[in-house]
């Protein structure tokens, strides 16, 4: 990341890969500032309260959702989020997106029962009453378009929360490159 901010259009390479419907609001200033953590990291190394991270192969390479259980929050990163439909990492041809995307949700499932507060890398902030729910939404959605459909989604078509009208787009590319490479 921090090669790309050494060139010196690098914000508006950075901005191209964005719906252009957010490009103008995304914030770029932090882009590629952050150090990853070791390749396994089992916690976030720091003196707050212990971190658990629950990596998984589900939207991308080393994403990861952060549990911090004594305090009953999980950050889901770009998971379960109740605007934006699951994206899956289509960018490597030998993986299994869409199963990859079941065993992260799954893996969020074995400590949904730990979690009084889940906060999405997108969308809002819920409490334990709804993480099931939002759950078995992302699985249903992942279902349907394994079976090669466009799914019946709140997040998509004219149902989508103002401003994110987008994902619909999202959800036609997934099943057209899926099915693509199906083949």
């Amino acid at each position: 990341m921090r090669e790309v901010r050494a060139a010196p259009d690098w914000k508006a390479r950075v901005a191209e890969g964005l719906p252009p419907e957010i490009a103008q609001e995304t914030p770029l200033d932090l882009y590629g500032l952050l150090t990853g953590l070791p390749a396994g990291a089992a916690q976030i190394p720091w003196n707050g309260p212990r971190a658990q991270i629950i990596e998984h192969p589900a939207h991308a390479p080393g994403h990861a959702a952060v549990l911090i259980a004594e305090r009953g929050v999980l950050v889901a990163g770009d998971m379960l989020s109740d605007v934006l439909v699951p994206n899956f990492d289509e960018l490597n041809d030998t993986n299994d997106p869409l199963g990859e995307y079941l065993t992260g949700l799954r893996l969020l499932e074995d400590v949904a029962s730990d979690v009084a507060v889940m906060v999405p890398g997108h969308g809002s902030v819920c409490g334990a009453d709804e993480i099931r729910a939002r759950i078995e939404q992302d699985r249903a959605y992942v279902l349907t378009v394994r079976a090669g459909r466009v799914p019946s989604d709140p997040r998509v078509g004219p149902t989508a929360k103002p401003g994110w009208e987008w994902t619909t787009d999202i959800s036609v590319a997934h099943v057209q490159r899926l099915a693509e490479r199906a083949g």
